[in-house]
């Protein structure tokens, strides 16, 4: 006994996502654009047209449109129209699925084009989709008036609904079947890759994003800029300088924000979300403007040790450890200066007795962490200026307390 029935307008049909628009569901033409996206609009709105869509490939994308079509038994035609991918030819492969069928490994007979392979398709589906519809083959053809003609020809011999027998018609598969997985899970901790770590930030005026890898004892060690997230990291891999999986996936999200913050003319902080920047107010109007001061920059460096510290005058630029031990007034930490191994070659650090004082304002970049980190317990790495009373003006903050280690003078044990 033979099926049939007309469509209703639902959410379940079509089955399967991609990239169209439903028209009427009961009309009999289905119309595949290619790579055209400019055509579907116009063509979905014809009376006689159920779905118009693009598709960019010979397996995936041709699998998605067997499975919307072979669900709807109204559709009768499939109107090829539109530029074809020179590499993918989805349009040629529609074209040979339809002749010639696919072979014992499910590859279409004779497709030109790049894969073309429906792994997730039983045979008889794509027995129903050749028995169903009727291919036109306008590929290349993209005049809205000569497109129109075509679909009201087909619509007026329309030959009704399809009918297929009971079995076949229950068996069509109408989904994708994928394994469940949930998201979440634990990142190993940038100390344990063994090449170090990096500092992401933007320059807007250069429209660039700067990047600078730091050795696993915080010294500098490579420098890269550039203006695409893609060519940075593979750079990044190349290079050999990501050692972990995890550490690559993070770099890869945050170079990519950082391309985002450029693009968009946002405030990018790295492991913070992307924000407005802030408005600046403009000077006063007069024939005669000041150039607006550049953007502080921090130039790599060896970070001082105790007896440089005691060398510099005010107003010197530092970059120095920190422990914080105290916040004696808003927006001041205080704590005790950090001493490196002179050989630079371990993450354990000396406390000192010198105590200081560091500052640090709303415009201060916070690096490898946020607001919540900046905490007593904390272990900082800053970058600043020392003023006369010894008090360091912040420019930015690299939070290091889950990779650095501390220790008394003359002592072996960690803090």
């Amino acid at each position: 006994m033979g099926i049939a029935s007309s469509m209703k307008k639902s959410a379940s049909w079509p089955p399967m996502p991609g990239t169209y628009q439903v028209g009427d569901p009961n009309g009999p033409v289905a119309v595949c654009a290619l790579t055209s996206e400019g055509l579907i609009a116009p063509l979905v709105a014809l009376p006689g047209v159920a779905i118009a869509g693009m598709v960019y490939t010979a397996n995936l994308g041709i699998t998605r449109i067997i499975v919307n079509i072979t669900s709807n038994p109204a559709i009768r035609f499939l109107l090829i129209c539109g530029k074809d991918s020179a590499l993918f030819k989805p349009g040629q492969s529609l074209v040979s699925l339809s002749e010639k069928g696919v072979d014992e490994k499910r590859r279409i007979i004779d497709a030109a084009g790049y894969d073309p392979v429906l792994p997730s398709i039983a045979p008889e589906q794509v027995a129903q989709f050749r028995k169903q519809v009727e291919i036109l083959d306008w590929t290349g053809e993209e005049d809205l008036q000569v497109l129109q003609e075509r679909v009201k020809s087909l619509s007026d011999r329309n030959p009704g609904v399809f009918v297929t027998g009971q079995k076949e018609a229950s068996s069509p598969r109408s989904q994708e079947e994928f394994v469940s997985i949930r998201p979440g899970g634990q990142r190993e901790p940038l100390l344990y890759d063994p090449k170090g770590y990096f500092v992401i930030t933007i320059e807007p005026e250069q429209g660039e994003i700067l990047l600078r890898h730091y050795l696993p004892n915080h010294t500098p060690a490579h420098e890269m800029r550039g203006r695409g997230a893609t060519s940075m990291l593979l750079g990044l891999l190349r290079a050999g300088l990501v050692t972990q999986l995890s550490h690559a996936g993070y770099l890869g999200e945050e170079l990519a924000k950082a391309q985002t913050a450029l693009q968009f003319g946002l405030r990018y902080d790295q492991d913070r979300s992307l924000r407005a920047r802030e408005t600046v107010a403009p000077p006063p109007s007069s024939e005669a403007k000041a150039p607006e001061p550049a953007a502080p920059k921090i130039t790599p460096t060896q970070a001082y040790s105790l007896k440089k510290l005691g060398e510099i005058g005010p107003e010197t630029s530092v970059d120095l450890f920190f422990s914080v031990t105290d916040t004696p007034r808003d927006h001041v930490l205080g704590g005790m200066f950090l001493d490196m191994d002179e050989s630079g070659a371990s993450r354990v650090y000396t406390r000192t007795s010198q105590r200081l004082e560091v500052e640090w304002t709303g415009s201060s970049k916070l690096i490898m962490g946020g607001l919540a980190d900046v905490v007593v317990g904390a272990i900082l790495r800053v970058f600043g200026k020392l003023d006369e009373k010894k008090l360091v003006h912040a420019e930015t903050l690299i939070i290091l307390t889950n990779l650095a280690k501390i220790t008394e003078p003359n002592k072996g044990k960690d803090q």
